[in-house]
């Protein structure tokens, strides 16, 4: 892996060299990453009935997840060792490829050659990737603190509420992007007399250090053959043989979940039977839920601006669910053919309908990135519409409109980082609605056989869902066609079209016996 502290004689003694695992000459004597030994997952539960019609219930318990993997074999990773390339292959048929007994051997010549030498990146007069640093507490599982607090009601001896406070804390999920080893700071630069605000020093940092411009503020290579044709500010990293510096397992990552959920819940009475639950929640996290990926990151250097909402995050959420089947009346008894008109006949359908999710703030334009290497995201403008139509109207026509307000975004000035949240609680993709409804007809003949027909809608009411406006720069100019339909653009339908599939149905038949 990368260390930071490793001497490296390639980089004229500078530290940032390789670091390998094991034991023995070269080696560290060590394992990359640590095992965490305390990952119990207690839990604690309880239940206090004030009356036979209403109950307490509250629980906390600790849940882990997985760590992250890493293929030490994979290509990339072989540097040092060449351990990707085991040759698998049969010498001839029928003989075997790998005897256990000897062990494992690799190709010892050519590019993969072993070398586990501090120095073996960068390549000389070179700007080089160097292996990825690992980091030592990568061996510790991501874990959740979980906890609920519920109040449940019988109202009728079928129909029962109940309301919850659930909420969780995460901590320790993998979050590469809070680390930059090779990042270059404001104070640093401002150490060495470049004040990145100033169009002079920008150009500095932006020349070749052969250049004259360079040479004339003093600035020159950092050791002994060192490419001149790097920038300055590529000189100026504190690490300057190496470009970016992956970063795996870094459990910094952190979720924070509230939410109250409520529930009616009415069981099978008179033919009837449904649910329904609500649930407002908020969904802060410095990683996304899903992959263990990081939220876009806005200032590296300010840890407190990086928390904001989670890319998943849909404050309200209302789900119903119900069937209803005609039951056999006391005008019926005793006639087969009035309960097979009549019995029978049944209605049931799933609606959910939810807030649309965040909607990634614009990237600057300020070339922060060509600077410190760190790019940013525009500033809000207080005042200006996030939006030219509200994306629920019905009334977009996506061949037509750009439903975003570039006023609304300025870049950062010149040299510096965007002080606006990435996710905002107002500027969201449109609402998400799923609609399916089913009618059928249930006939029994006998106790034992039994025919159902039913039709099946899916979104029964034909309700369009656009595809996601485009939002990446707000700067961009928007080009339309020769009909006027536009082709790219801040706030362009992206695909140009729905992301719902229209209005389907079908027709089942059961026969049970």
């Amino acid at each position: 892996m990368f260390s930071p502290d490793v001497v490296n004689p390639a980089a004229g003694g500078r530290r940032g060299g390789s670091l390998f695992a094991g034991y023995g000459p070269g080696r560290c004597n060590c394992d990359l990453t640590r095992t965490y030994p305390y990952a119990f997952g207690p839990r604690l539960g309880f239940a206090y009935s004030f009356n036979p019609k209403t109950v307490l219930r509250g629980g906390w318990g600790l849940t882990y997840g997985s760590v992250g993997g890493f293929n030490y074999i994979g290509a990339g990773n072989s540097l040092g060792f060449g351990f990707n390339r085991f040759d698998f292959s049969n010498p001839a048929f029928g003989e075997a490829a790998v005897v256990f007994k000897n062990g494992l051997t690799y190709d010892s010549s050519g590019l993969y050659a072993q070398n586990i030498s501090p120095g073996i990146r960068p390549s000389p007069g070179a700007l080089d990737s160097p292996p990825a640093y690992v980091d030592p507490n990568g061996g510790r599982p991501p874990r959740v603190n979980n906890w609920v607090l519920n109040v449940q009601r019988e109202v009728t001896g079928n129909l029962v509420v109940e309301a919850d406070y659930v909420g969780n804390r995460g901590v320790w999920f993998e979050q590469r992007g809070l680390v930059d080893l090779n990042a270059m700071d404001l104070a640093s630069l401002k150490a060495r007399g470049l004040d990145v605000t100033k169009a002079e020093d920008q150009a500095v940092l932006t020349s070749r250090l052969n250049s004259p411009l360079a040479q004339s503020r003093g600035f020159g290579a950092p050791y002994p053959g060192y490419p001149l044709t790097a920038t300055v500010a590529q000189s100026l990293r504190p690490y300057p043989q190496f470009g970016g510096i992956g970063i795996i397992l870094s459990p910094l990552g952190n979720t924070w979940y509230d939410s109250l959920q409520v529930k009616a819940t009415q069981r099978l009475a008179r033919g009837l039977d449904f649910i329904l639950a609500y649930t407002w929640s908020k969904n802060l996290a410095t990683v996304t839920e899903q992959g263990g990926g990081s939220v876009p990151l806005n200032n590296i250097f300010d840890r407190r601006s990086i928390k904001t909402l989670s890319p998943n995050d849909q404050p309200h959420i209302f789900v119903a669910s119900f069937r209803y089947e005609a039951p056999a009346l006391a005008w019926m008894r005793g006639n087969a053919w009035k309960r097979a008109a009549f019995e029978g006949w049944n209605v049931s359908g799933i609606f959910r309908y939810a807030s649309g999710e965040p909607i990634l703030i614009p990237t600057a334009q300020n070339s922060l990135g060509n600077l410190i290497f760190r790019s940013t995201y525009a500033n809000r403008v207080a005042g200006e519409p996030l939006f030219t139509k509200d994306l629920n109207c019905g009334c977009i026509d996506p061949n037509r409109d750009f439903v975003l307000n570039p006023k609304a975004w300025a870049d950062a000035p010149p040299g510096t980082f965007g002080v606006t949240s990435v996710y905002q609680s107002d500027y969201r993709t449109s609402r998400n609605t799923s609609e399916d409804m089913s009618f059928g007809k249930l006939t029994r003949f006998g106790e034992r056989t039994s025919l159902e027909i039913r039709v099946e809608f899916f979104n029964i009411f034909n309700r369009v869902r656009l595809f996601n406006p485009d939002s990446g720069n707000a700067l961009a100019t928007r080009l339309v066609n020769a009909a006027g339909v536009p082709q790219s653009g801040f706030g362009r339908i992206n695909g140009g079209g729905a992301q719902s599939l229209p209005r389907t149905g079908q027709l089942a038949m059961r026969i049970r016996f």
